[in-house]
Parts: structure tokens; C-alpha cells; sequence
């Protein structure tokens, strides 16, 4: 490949890398928003993902400039293929922390409630699990894709054991049932931003190895890109 289909390919990982980290700040500042019923925050990072928004949409369309000026095979074309993914992965972790945010706009303006513990212990590992993803990518770490894999699962737990505590205080308190609900639909936005984390770690497996192990298929013999 010509040195400008280099450059531009490095262009692409600075801003999939870039994005990354946008991505990450819209998370946290997320959750903190919910911890303190922080509307300013959360306001912030509603706006937010409209950029985010635009980042993916240009980001996409740089991939598909690089794949028909230069129709890339092998390494190159799993590259561009896998930050595609990566990049509307992003993307939708955004929407989850838009949501959560909306969230606090709409518990701001109801009695207040303690959010469940489990909720932190579940932000720490989608939090840890996006930042593992991303790190994986930069560094080309398979092991560190298979962690993030690992701990998927341990989120769906802690999520699953959320539930029938809220379930019970909707029981014992109705007049908080609509904040225990909204409480209900944060924890699964934060599991959903866990599951995005294992599709970019995935990738990060496809990327290395051409192996695609998403639905259940890393169970059988692999099926290797040509």
C-alpha cells in the first residue's frame, strides 16, 4: 500500500482512539451525575452525544473512503472492518449515557431515593471493561480482549441481583415506584454499556487473529477471514 494510504490509516487510529476517550468521559460524567441528581451534568452530557453522534458518522465514512480508493485485503481490511464496529459500538455506549442522564433529570424532579450499591460495583466493571477494550485495541492484546470477555458475565450476575431488591421496595414503598423503575433501567443501560465493551474486545479478536467468536461461535472450530 502507498505511503498516503499509511498516513490516513493512522489518521483512522488516532481518531477511533480519540473517540474512545470521548466516550469514556461521557460514561463517567454520567454516573456521577446520577450519584448527586447532578442535572447540569447530566444536561452536559446529553449535548454531548450529538457530537458523538457526528464523530461516528464521520468516522464511518472515512472507512469507506479507505475501502474504495484503496481496497484494502488481509491485515488493512480487518482493520478498517473492525474500527467500523468498534466506532458504532461507541456510538451506542454514548446513547446509554445519554439515557442515564436523562434519567437524573427526571429523579431530580421526584423524592429522593438511595441508589442500590450494586449499581457502583456495576459502573466500576462496565467502566473497567471499556477501558480494557480500548486498551486492548491500542495495544493489540488478545489476553486483555479475553478478560474483558470474562468479565461480561460478571456483570449480567450483579445486574440480575439488582433486581429483586428494587422488585421488593416497589412492594413495600409504591409511592417511590417510579424512581425504583428508572433505577431498574439505569442498571440495565450500564450493563448494556458493558455488553458494547465485549463486542469492541471481540473485535479486538477478530482484528488479531480473523477469528469471529460473536454469537456463541467461539465454541467451534473458528472460522478465519481469508
Amino acid at each position: 500500500m502507498t505511503v498516503h494510504f499509511q498516513r490516513e490509516m493512522d489518521r483512522l487510529n488516532q481518531q477511533i482512539t480519540a473517540a474512545g476517550s470521548r466516550v469514556e468521559k461521557q460514561v463517567s460524567e454520567a454516573y456521577e451525575a446520577l450519584g448527586r441528581l447532578d442535572v447540569a451534568t447530566a444536561q452536559r452530557v446529553i449535548r454531548g452525544d450529538e457530537d458523538i453522534d457526528q464523530i461516528e458518522v464521520q468516522l464511518e465514512e472515512e472507512c469507506l473512503k479507505l475501502l474504495a480508493l484503496y481496497q484494502p485485503v488481509a491485515g488493512d481490511l480487518r482493520l478498517i472492518v473492525s474500527i467500523l464496529k468498534i466506532n458504532n459500538d461507541l456510538e451506542r455506549i454514548g446513547d446509554h449515557a445519554a439515557h442515564i442522564s436523562r434519567i437524573v433529570i427526571r429523579l431530580a424532579e421526584l423524592p429522593h431515593i438511595e441508589i442500590p450499591r450494586t449499581m457502583h460495583t456495576i459502573y466500576q466493571q462496565s467502566k473497567l471493561m471499556l477501558r480494557k477494550s480500548l486498551l486492548a485495541f491500542v495495544e493489540a492484546d488478545r489476553s486483555l480482549a479475553d478478560t474483558v470477555l470474562r468479565m461480561d458475565e460478571e456483570i449480567d450476575v450483579l445486574c440480575k441481583s439488582t433486581m429483586p431488591g428494587q422488585i421488593e421496595l416497589i412492594r413495600a414503598t409504591p409511592e417511590e415506584t417510579e424512581q425504583r423503575l428508572m433505577v431498574i433501567t439505569a442498571c440495565r443501560q450500564l450493563e448494556r454499556i458493558g455488553d458494547h465493551a465485549a463486542n469492541i474486545a471481540e473485535n479486538v479478536i477478530y482484528l488479531l487473529s480473523g477469528d469471529i467468536i460473536r454469537h456463541g461461535l467461539g465454541d467451534r472450530p473458528a472460522i478465519h477471514a481469508t
